[in-house]
C-alpha cells in the first residue's frame, strides 16, 4: 500500500489560455496522508508567470499548490507555500491534504475568432465555465 491516497485527479476547469485555440488544461491532484507523518516537497515552473498566449491568445492559468494547515498564513484552512513553485520541508500529518493545480497551457489567435461550435464543446465538457467560457470568447471586449 502507498502512503497516501488520491482524492482528486482531474483536469483543471478554466486553466487554458482563451483564444481562437484553446490552451491545453491543466491538472488537479489532490492526495491525503494515510501515514502518521511525512516531509512534503514541491518542484514546478510557471508558478508566478503563467504561460503566455501567442498570436492575441490569453495566457493559462499558473501553477498553484495548497495543503491543509491551521496556522496563521491559512486561508479557508489551506495554505500556499511562498515560493508558489519550488517549497521543501512541508511537514504533514495523518489526514492532511496537499493539492497541486499545474499551469494550463497558453492560448493561441484571437479568442473572437473562435467558433460557437468549439466554444459550446467546452462548456459541454467542462473544461470551461460560463463565465470563463464567455470571457474566451472574447465577449465584452
Amino acid at each position: 500500500a502507498y502512503p497516501v491516497a488520491f482524492t482528486q485527479w482531474a483536469l483543471r476547469p478554466d486553466s487554458g489560455g482563451a483564444g481562437q485555440h484553446r490552451g491545453g488544461l491543466g491538472a488537479i491532484y489532490e492526495i491525503e496522508l494515510l501515514e502518521e507523518s511525512a516531509t512534503a516537497f514541491l518542484f514546478g515552473e510557471r508558478g508566478k508567470f503563467p504561460p503566455p498566449g501567442v498570436a492575441g491568445g490569453g495566457a493559462g492559468a499558473a501553477n498553484r499548490f495548497y495543503f491543509d494547515s491551521d496556522g496563521a498564513a491559512a486561508i479557508d484552512g489551506r495554505e500556499s507555500p511562498p515560493l508558489v513553485s519550488k517549497m521543501t520541508g512541508i511537514q504533514l500529518t495523518r489526514g492532511q491534504r496537499v493539492r497541486l493545480e499545474t499551469p494550463g497551457g497558453g492560448g493561441y489567435g484571437d479568442a473572437a475568432r473562435r467558433s460557437e461550435a468549439h466554444h459550446q464543446h467546452d462548456l459541454d465538457q467542462g473544461y470551461v465555465t460560463d463565465a470563463a467560457g464567455d470571457k474566451g470568447r472574447g465577449a465584452g471586449s
